[in-house]
Order: C-alpha cells, then sequence, then structure tokens
C-alpha cells in the first residue's frame, strides 16, 4: 500500500496515498487516491512512520501494532507532506481496527495538512462531520458540514443520513435545541427558493416535526407555510394542519376557521376533530354546515348513522338549515339593515347554506361597520375562496393579523393551491 521512502526531503512523483473509508450507517466503503505530486519528507519522519507503515502491509499485517507506533508518527511531523502521510496512515489504522477516533484524527491530520487534491475537499470534510457526529461533537459536525458544502459535497444517495443539510438539522435536535433547528432549516428554505433551488420535502418535515417537540408554535407555522408552498399533498396538509391546531389555543369562533381549512383540504381525520367542529359551529345556529361536518365524518369511517351522537347532532342541524333557508330573504334583509353583528351573523348564515358570494358581501359590510378588522378579513377571505375569487381573498388574508394571522397565512397557501394546481 505504501512505496517506502527513500531519502530525507526526497521530492517524489510515485509516491501515491491510498484512502479506504468506511464506518457506520452514514458511510459506504470508498476509494479515492490524490493525485501524485511532489512531496517534503522530514527524515527523523521517515524513520519512524516507516516502521509503523511497515506493520500494515504484507499477508499478515498487525494494525494493532501499527497503532501503538502512532503517538510517535505525530510526534516526529515537521512537514505538511509528514502530517498528510501521517494522517493517512492513522485513517487506515482506524478503519481496520475500527476505531473511528483514528479515522477523525487521521482524516483533521490530512486536511490540516492542506495536501488534499481540491476536488477531494467536500468529500473528506463530510466523513469528517459524521465521526464527529457520532462521537456527540456536534458543533464540530456543523463546522465540518460547512466546511463539505463549501468544497461542493453533493448528496447522492438521497438517503437522509447522506444528507448533509439534513444531518446539520439533527445536530441541533440532538442537542435538544429545536429552535435552532428550525432556525437553521427556515434560512436555508428561504435562501433556496430565492436562488429557485429545490428544498427537500425531509428537511421540512424535520423541521415541523422538531417545532412540534419543542412546542414551538410560530415556528410551525413558518415551516407548514414552507412545506405547503413546495408539497401541497393532503398528507401535509394532514400534518401541517394537525401540528398547528395542536400548538396554538384558539377560541372556538377562531378555531373553526382553522377547522375549515381541514376540512377543506380533507385534513380531519378523527373523531375528536370532528365533534369538536361540530361543536364550535353549533348546530342550533349553523345547521348546514354542522351537516356537511357530519357527512365528512361519516365518510372518514368516524360516525355512523346509529352513532348516538350523530343522531342527536344531525336531529338539530337539519331542521335549523331547513329553517335558515326557508328564512333567507329575512336573514339578508336584517343584515342590510342592522349593525356589525348582525351583518357577521347574515354572512355566517349565508356561508353555512353555500351562499358564499353573498356571505361575502355581509362580512364585507360587517367590517365596514365596526366589526374587528381581523375576523372580518378573515371570514370574508374565507367566503371569497369558496366563490372562487381568490385574488381578492389573498388580499383579505393579506390584511389579517393578531390571532387568527396564524390561520389567514395557511388559508392564503391554499388559495395558491387553487389559483394555480
Amino acid at each position: 500500500m505504501f512505496r517506502a521512502f527513500r531519502t530525507a526531503r526526497r521530492k517524489s512523483s510515485h509516491f501515491a496515498l491510498a484512502l479506504a473509508l468506511a464506518g457506520g450507517a452514514a458511510f459506504a466503503t470508498a476509494a479515492v487516491a490524490p493525485a501524485a505530486h511532489a512531496q517534503e519528507y522530514s527524515e527523523a519522519f521517515v524513520e519512524v512512520y516507516q516502521a509503523a507503515a511497515t506493520l500494515t502491509q504484507g499477508d499478515a499485517p498487525d494494525y494493532q501494532a501499527a497503532r501503538v507506533q502512532l503517538p510517535a508518527v505525530h510526534a516526529a511531523i515537521t512537514t505538511a507532506d509528514d502530517r498528510m502521510a501521517a494522517g493517512n496512515l492513522t485513517l487506515i489504522v482506524g478503519q481496520n481496527v475500527s476505531d473511528d477516533g483514528l479515522r477523525r484524527q487521521g482524516l483533521e491530520m490530512m486536511l490540516e495538512s492542506g495536501k488534499v487534491p481540491p476536488e477531494q475537499l467536500g468529500a473528506f470534510n463530510w466523513y469528517v462531520a459524521n465521526f464527529a457526529y457520532n462521537a456527540g461533537d456536534y458543533a464540530d459536525s456543523r463546522a465540518a458540514i460547512t466546511a463539505a458544502l463549501a468544497n461542493g459535497y453533493v448528496d447522492t444517495d438521497d438517503q437522509p443520513q447522506n444528507d448533509p443539510e439534513y444531518v446539520y438539522m439533527q445536530s441541533f435536535t440532538a442537542e435538544e435545541n429545536p429552535a435552532a433547528a428550525v432556525a437553521y432549516l427556515t434560512d436555508l428554505a428561504e435562501a433556496r427558493m430565492a436562488a429557485g433551488q429545490p428544498i427537500a420535502e425531509r428537511w421540512l418535515l424535520r423541521g415541523l416535526q422538531d417545532a412540534y417537540d419543542g412546542e414551538l408554535a410560530a415556528a410551525a407555522t413558518d415551516v407548514s407555510v414552507l412545506l405547503l408552498r413546495n408539497n401541497p399533498s393532503q398528507q401535509n396538509w394532514i400534518n401541517s394542519l394537525q401540528v398547528v391546531a395542536a400548538l396554538n389555543e384558539f377560541e372556538p369562533a377562531q378555531r373553526v376557521d382553522l377547522l375549515r381549512l381541514m376540512y377543506e383540504t380533507n385534513a380531519l381525520t378523527q373523531r375528536p376533530e370532528f365533534v369538536g367542529f361540530a361543536e364550535d359551529l353549533d348546530p342550533r345556529i349553523m345547521g348546514g354546515e354542522v351537516l356537511k361536518v357530519l357527512q365528512a365524518g361519516l365518510d372518514a369511517g368516524e360516525f355512523d348513522t346509529s352513532d348516538p351522537y350523530y343522531v342527536e347532532v344531525i336531529g338539530i342541524a337539519r331542521p335549523r338549515a331547513d329553517e335558515d333557508r326557508r328564512q333567507i330573504a329575512t336573514l339578508v334583509r336584517e343584515g342590510e339593515t342592522g349593525d356589525a353583528r348582525d351583518a357577521l351573523a347574515t354572512g355566517d348564515v349565508l356561508y353555512s347554506l353555500d351562499e358564499y358570494a353573498q356571505a361575502a358581501h355581509f362580512y364585507q359590510l360587517a367590517g365596514e361597520r365596526g366589526l374587528d378588522s381581523d375576523t372580518a378579513n378573515t371570514r370574508l377571505g374565507i367566503a371569497l375562496t369558496k366563490a372562487g375569487d381568490y385574488a381578492a381573498a389573498k388580499q383579505a388574508f393579506a390584511q389579517v393579523g393578531g390571532a387568527r394571522e396564524t390561520t389567514a397565512r395557511l388559508w392564503s397557501i391554499y388559495v395558491d393551491t387553487l389559483a394555480n394546481p
């Protein structure tokens, strides 16, 4: 594997260093050979090095004995080429005695020598990052990942454990610092979006999990927006909306509008969600919409027609919906002449009866008559979405702040999926 050194500080164009890397789950076996170049070795180093290197050669190499010699080899280092050769020997001994610490030390020595060919710097730093990560040296791992990426390292097998950015995020998670993991993700995602580059779905899902585990409500919304903007699958709607619902304490009137989005995206999957939605709507007031929620629960297999809860609620909601439909003209008249609360109530009943354009009109009136703008614009945006006026819906959602801002941002993403399927 090694050529013998001939004389101290003699320049040679024939000494090539063989590097064999293998390790834990994050590593695949690889072999790289740096291009030959003129080298300078110190005389004292050559003597010590050759004694240790000889132990790794022949039909019966003794790597344990070579391991014992490594401190002397390291102590004799004088030149950059000495360090490169010593690092390579350390790596190979570590490889053959299954010592990740020696593997990492060897790689770091080679990098410190400045002799690693530029095209291999990315890979060398990536292997250092993995060894550091496995040793629990997470800050060192991140530094090595940064160096790997700066030197062009690219994940080639699309597995999470071989994904530099994913491992970088995971290092914060391993340190129980989910806020840092999510901050790194959002910065990374925004930079890639600005550059027109793709964002790996697993990064976003990992970030969503970190936000949930860390109970980071605002961060969960930010990650959900990124996830749904880039990968608006039904499962991602379920993942995102369930996390947002779990991390935010909404008042019933606020929660209804998030549940409406869950309904629209088929993200209602559990009986408590259907029950909570029906109760927040109140079958005595929003009978028409409650009927749709009950039907969705039936379709999802969370209710059946003999279910006592289903029987009780549908018995209240159906007559209420029928009465509202008979009284539409009266409701409209009262909404036109009443105050902000009357306009809001009229809009809500019309929405429950699928009269979305009319509902939007009354939500607009409610805002003009003094209803808090966040409620008015949220409901207006939802009604306009259902009416198919996506541009106006986006404008309404953009004006929402306060406790309703989270819901409005997610509805706005949904509008984008409708406008640009």
